[in-house]
């Protein structure tokens, strides 16, 4: 019988990361009220990687009929108020993320915006009512959302 040798590459092992966002302050930046043609409110909300991983992050609406209105109510009016998206205001690495209406602000930017592990920045939302919106269509009607972070590691 020949001679034959065994050695042994013990104890491999892989944990994965736990990708996650901190995002402050965790209450309301919008609650307006009585708005007409033309209205605007800014709301800035600060986002931290503390995943201990890079990570790429996207954002989004998560629109819904206010109390005692309707999906459809809350439709047209997510489909006429507009909303601009910055990361980073007024920074070195300012970037528009999204701007349109608030029924498409979904997974924006579509690239994603970059956040390394352990830094934060600001992102400001302008939200606005443009004046030719405004139409008796959407006459006393009301939307609540909610802003929603995604991210993912590259």
């Amino acid at each position: 019988m020949p001679f034959t040798f065994q050695q042994l590459n013990e104890n491999n092992a892989v944990t994965t990361a736990d990708v996650s966002l901190v995002i402050t302050p965790n209450t309301p930046i919008f609650a307006e009220t009585n708005w007409v043609g033309g209205d605007t409110a800014t709301g800035t909300l600060n986002v931290e990687n503390d995943s201990g991983v890079d990570v790429t992050y996207y954002v989004s609406a998560d629109w819904y009929a206010a109390a005692g209105g309707t999906v459809q109510d809350a439709r047209l009016l997510a489909e006429r108020l507009e909303i601009t998206v910055t990361a980073d205001p007024g920074g070195v690495d300012e970037e528009e993320l999204y701007s349109g209406t608030l029924a498409g602000l979904i997974q924006q930017p579509v690239a994603g915006r970059a956040l390394a592990t352990g830094a934060n920045e600001d992102v400001e939302f302008v939200l606005t009512l443009p004046l030719a919106a405004a139409t008796d269509l959407i006459q006393d009607m009301g939307i609540e959302f909610d802003l929603v972070f995604v991210a993912v590691a590259p």
